[in-house]
């Protein structure tokens, strides 16, 4: 049985509640055509950077401005910072985002979790960078597309229809990571399905798409009867680039360094990075919050392990000058 808690308020409502000056708007427009135009050119590399789910507004303002500084320090890299407000998690347990936000006695209020993500990524925007969230409840796209320059499909989500349809509706960049299985071949048929017309039922209304034209594959490696599978590596990058090609697609291919490929050990993404830069990927996820690990505490990821900022930045900088 499903029972109605409460109405949400509108879209409208919440950008009212938290808003975004005509200067930010200018910015954000910036941000969604800087990215589009790095998706066809690749002048720089794209690093999608940030914890895995995004849970303080405190710490993550705390974080964004160091993010924001090695990033100005680092010319060669086009960083976005990945603020990721709601998760999945495989057996439904576990810290489901800000936008999930937790009163007393475990009672969700969606409302005040959706101001808490504006919040963020309006802050985010102040401080100079575009802001990254995965598109993981299409009824919630309205109430920070305003805000958000890169969408990213999640590895359960990309070969749902509604997911597929829904993306296809998208004018800025939208990465879809493979499945959890690790399969890139069925990736990038996802690709395919984003990047043509759809037509599609969504609530009482049919909607109408032109295609999302920067979609792209993100290998994120695979889990198979409990083993971690990488597609870090040149054969991974080589199919993915050629299966693209053939669909009349643009091989523009980012590697997750962490999930999958790092067996979710976040120091791999170290070593990750240089086979990343080694095989020729266009750009990389990585995971990172202010202090390492996980669990519970102030600027610590409550869901995958994640570096820390120090750590990041030095990571950062030998990306730059490898490149």
């Amino acid at each position: 049985m499903i029972t109605q808690q409460k109405k949400l308020q509108s879209a409208a409502q919440y950008r009212q509640l938290v808003p975004l000056s005509q200067s930010l708007v200018a910015k954000k427009a910036a941000f969604d055509e800087e990215i589009r135009q790095n998706f066809v050119s690749r002048k720089r590399f794209a690093v999608i950077c940030g914890p895995c789910s995004a849970d303080s507004p405190a710490a993550m303002e705390q974080y964004l401005l160091r993010l924001k500084e090695v990033a100005d320090s680092c010319p060669k890299l086009l960083v976005v910072a990945r603020i990721y407000t709601a998760k999945p998690h495989s057996n439904g347990e576990g810290y489901k985002g800000t936008a999930f936000h937790l009163r007393l006695k475990d009672e969700v209020d969606l409302d005040e979790g959706i101001v808490r993500c504006r919040q963020m990524m309006v802050r985010c925007l102040e401080i100079g960078l575009p802001v990254a969230d995965e598109l993981l409840y299409p009824q919630l796209y309205d109430c920070t597309k305003d805000l958000v320059s890169y969408w990213f499909v999640g590895a359960r989500s990309g070969e749902d229809s509604l997911h597929r349809d829904f993306a296809s509706g998208l004018d800025v960049c939208c990465g879809i990571k493979n499945p959890i299985d690790g399969d890139i071949e069925r990736c990038v048929d996802s690709i395919y399905a984003v990047s043509r017309p759809r037509a599609f039922p969504y609530g009482c209304m049919q909607y109408a798409t032109e295609g999302c034209k920067f979609a792209h594959i993100v290998l994120r490696g695979g889990q198979t009867k409990g083993q971690y599978i990488s597609n870090n590596n040149i054969e991974s990058i080589s199919l993915a680039k050629e299966l693209l090609r053939k669909q009349g697609l643009n091989d523009y291919v980012m590697v997750d360094l962490n999930h999958a490929n790092s067996g979710k050990v976040a120091f791999a993404q170290l070593d990750n990075a240089r086979g990343a830069l080694q095989i020729g990927a266009d750009g990389v996820m990585i995971e990172s919050y202010l202090l390492g690990g996980k669990g519970c505490g102030y600027g610590v990821s409550q869901t995958d392990d994640c570096l820390d900022i120090e750590t990041t930045e030095g990571l950062l900088r030998f990306i730059n000058d490898a490149l």
